[in-house]
């Protein structure tokens, strides 16, 4: 009899420890997706230092961008012709001592986004821009991409959308982000 509740007792025994086992492996992969994220956040907080002076550099790219964007100061959204003016007001006023400051490609834009990012709008919608970067800004940027005569194209912070208007219209509240540096896309 003894002989038959053995195989029971250690298949249970063996159970248990494979319970335990398996308890331990969990324990050690939340540890390791832990630091694993908390790398990533620190690598992508390092990215982008906020340089004290209004604007914010890419390390990656070395890029560097106004911080804020043109709503924080105008209170108002711009068409693009407005858009070329405000980048010529900022380049006059030798914004943050630059005075070579652009408005940034579509390229450019896509490579700030990151939708995990919190960061708000001025209509406190979600868009995905890291964090030294100040909320409150324009959800729809426009760019430096001309579509024919007529057009330009702006993006879409919220959902990384890519859209193209008339110039003379700014009726989504478009904004625009100051970039300054060599853009990777006109090497």
């Amino acid at each position: 009899m003894s002989d038959e509740r053995s195989p029971k007792k250690n298949s249970r025994a063996a159970l248990e420890r494979t319970r335990i086992l398996m308890g331990k492996a969990i324990i050690v992969l939340i540890v390791l997706m832990t630091l694993v994220i908390t790398q990533l956040n620190i690598a992508w907080a390092i990215r982008y230092t906020e340089n004290g002076n209004g604007t914010v550099t890419d390390q990656n790219s070395g890029l560097v961008w106004q911080q804020t964007d043109s709503y924080h100061e105008l209170r108002k959204g711009i068409n693009w012709y407005q858009a070329l003016e405000y980048v010529d007001s900022k380049n006059s006023e030798k914004f943050a001592g630059f005075d070579d400051w652009r408005l940034p490609t579509l390229d450019e834009l896509k490579k700030l986004y990151d939708p995990s990012r919190l960061i708000k709008s001025k209509d406190n919608e979600r868009i995905g821009l890291p964090k030294p970067f100040k909320a409150g800004g324009s959800y729809y940027l426009w760019t430096d991409i001309e579509r024919g005569l007529d057009n330009a194209w702006y993006f879409g912070l919220g959902f990384k959308e890519e859209y193209f208007n008339l110039k003379e219209l700014g009726d989504l509240d478009q904004g625009v982000k100051i970039v300054r540096g060599k853009s990777p896309d006109n090497k």
